[in-house]
């Protein structure tokens, strides 16, 4: 009997401790649901990161001294609009990044408004800089044409910078944290564009950069060749060359002496389009010139690639029929340096009429070709063919590749070491003004072709290398690496509009939140049944 009622004892303790270990059990589920309600994380298997800000974000945000206020505001309608739903859920979530990595710096607004319910709210966010733009979907049976919106106001102190309109993925941490620094930056960093080719312009040929520049620098200077280079500029953009008198080329040798940077593109010929034709001759620049003695020569001569270019189209008729023509080379990815930061993530390049790039053996050391031709390239030399009959048929035998841009950092000597300063031809009245050294430290970008940046031709890609360039110049080199981060497919982009969005992700909450704690829940009632009645079977053979 004693034995009997000893074995009971054990059993009432074991079933104590089974249902200390049940209630053990629920109460970590249920902490475990109200801190991951409570607190942020995530864990961003994507490629490339996608989901999470990077560590030049991280690294911005820890310059803060002061509260930065990030408000986002979208309108109801933009969420109807399946693609741009999903470029809402992203931005939001990656603002939530920001606020994390902020650790108490960084807050964060999200606000859905309305045209419709509260019209003078979308006009005072209007008044502040949000602009609005136009949405269309179109489905089976019917097309919609909505009015968007969708906009970020920081704060910080007593400023404010606004991103008017942000309606895609792509760049978006780049364009955020270039804003934020421009902010909280107590140096603002200035850059100039200086057009040296003959009958263009910054307004016209070339407004695309002068656009891109301005999107990214506060203070963009635009010059004209016989002008001095600001005292403020770090950086500056020489296009073409053509124009450049003696007294330029010295203000730029002077101003790369004295620690300024270079982003520099001209073509080795002067190509000329007129209605009697395309003609090209060897270039005249004093640029070329320049370059030259540093070590960095641009070739006289025209690229061609007969494995990679782009066609050239004309119209015959009612029909616009692709044209043979290798002198326009496309660069392949394989063909960029991976192992420089400018280059290493773009997938292609259109140059149009280039030339070939060397640099000599005193310099090598200190330079790094950014892309090159395939190796089914050639050069003319001379006789400078432009016409499309000469190439509709691959007469040239390519054999070899070449180089079409370099970037060069470290010391150089002057080029007017021991020489007068020129005379300002162009205006007599403008004297050089800075100190004069003989040598110095520096930075140079220089690509063997300037027509791939004209407003004509340049293209995303184009434009994205040339501000890459700029960054490796004068910025942090690591914002580089987010600059293209986006462009991505969710798990939900299969969802034909909002609302099935919206059923999706509750599934998926619903079961990632309450779902495996049921079953977690219900494992654990299986498992002290079975132990309750083996316990009672156990009870009934001793009794």
């Amino acid at each position: 009997m004693g034995l009997k009622m000893k074995n009971i004892g054990e059993v009432k303790t074991k079933n104590i401790y089974s249902w200390l270990i049940f209630g053990l059990i629920i109460l970590n589920i249920v902490a475990f649901i109200f801190l991951a309600n409570k607190l942020y994380f995530r864990i961003d298997l994507t490629e490339g990161q996608k989901y999470s800000i990077g560590k030049p974000t991280v690294d911005l945000l820890k310059q803060l001294n002061d509260p930065l206020i990030i408000e986002y505001y979208y309108n109801d309608k933009a969420k109807e609009v399946s693609e741009m739903a999903l470029i809402i859920q992203y931005i939001e979530d990656m603002l939530k990044e920001y606020e994390s990595a902020g650790r108490g710096k960084v807050n964060v607004l999200i606000k859905e408004v309305s045209y419709e319910k509260k019209p003078q709210e979308t006009a005072e966010l209007e008044e502040q800089g949000l602009q609005p733009f136009s949405l269309s979907e179109s489905g089976q049976t019917e097309s919609k044409s909505l009015l968007g919106l969708s906009g970020i106001i920081l704060k910080y102190k007593k400023d404010q910078k606004v991103l008017s309109a942000v309606y895609s993925d792509m760049g978006f941490e780049f364009r955020l944290d270039v804003e934020i620094k421009k902010l909280i930056s107590s140096e603002k960093e200035s850059i100039a564009i200086l057009t040296a080719s003959e009958n263009k312009n910054i307004y016209k040929e070339y407004q695309y950069v002068r656009q891109v520049a301005e999107k990214e620098y506060s203070d963009v200077r635009v010059m004209d060749p016989g002008t001095n280079i600001p005292k403020e500029v770090s950086t500056i953009i020489i296009l073409g060359g053509d124009t450049l008198t003696d007294y330029d080329i010295f203000q730029i040798d002077q101003f790369l002496m004295n620690g300024g940077k270079a982003f520099v593109a001209l073509n080795g010929l002067t190509v000329e389009i007129q209605q009697q034709g395309i003609f090209a001759l060897p270039s005249s620049s004093k640029l070329l010139t320049l370059l030259e003695s540093y070590g960095i020569k641009v070739n006289k001569d025209l690229v061609g690639d007969n494995d990679s270019y782009n066609p050239l189209p004309q119209r015959q008729g009612l029909f616009v029929q692709q044209n043979r023509y290798p002198i326009w080379p496309k660069i392949k990815s394989t063909n960029f340096n991976k192992k420089n930061a400018i280059v290493d993530k773009l997938e292609g390049l259109n140059i149009f009429w280039g030339s070939s790039i060397d640099a000599d053996d005193k310099i090598k050391s200190q330079v790094e070709f950014l892309f090159k031709t395939t190796d089914k390239s050639w050069v003319q030399k001379q006789d400078y063919k432009l016409d499309i009959e000469t190439y509709k048929y691959p007469m040239q035998e390519g054999v070899k590749s070449y180089n079409l841009a370099c970037a060069f950092s470290g010391n150089l000597n002057s080029f007017f070491t021991g020489k007068d300063v020129p005379k300002n031809e162009k205006n007599s009245t403008v004297t050089y003004e800075g100190s004069r050294l003989d040598k110095g430290n520096t930075k140079i970008v220089v690509v063997a072709n300037e027509f791939f940046l004209q407003s004509d031709f340049a293209g995303n890609d184009e434009l994205l290398f040339l501000m890459n360039s700029v960054d490796w110049l004068s910025k942090d080199q690591s914002l580089i690496s987010i600059r293209n981060k986006g462009k991505f497919t969710k798990p939900l982009d299969k969802a034909i509009n909002q609302q099935q969005t919206d059923f999706f992700k509750t599934i998926i909450i619903g079961f990632t939140t309450f779902f495996i704690p049921v079953i977690f829940i219900a494992f654990g009632i299986i498992l002290n049944l079975r132990r309750k009645i083996r316990d009672k079977k156990l009870k009934e053979s001793f009794l």
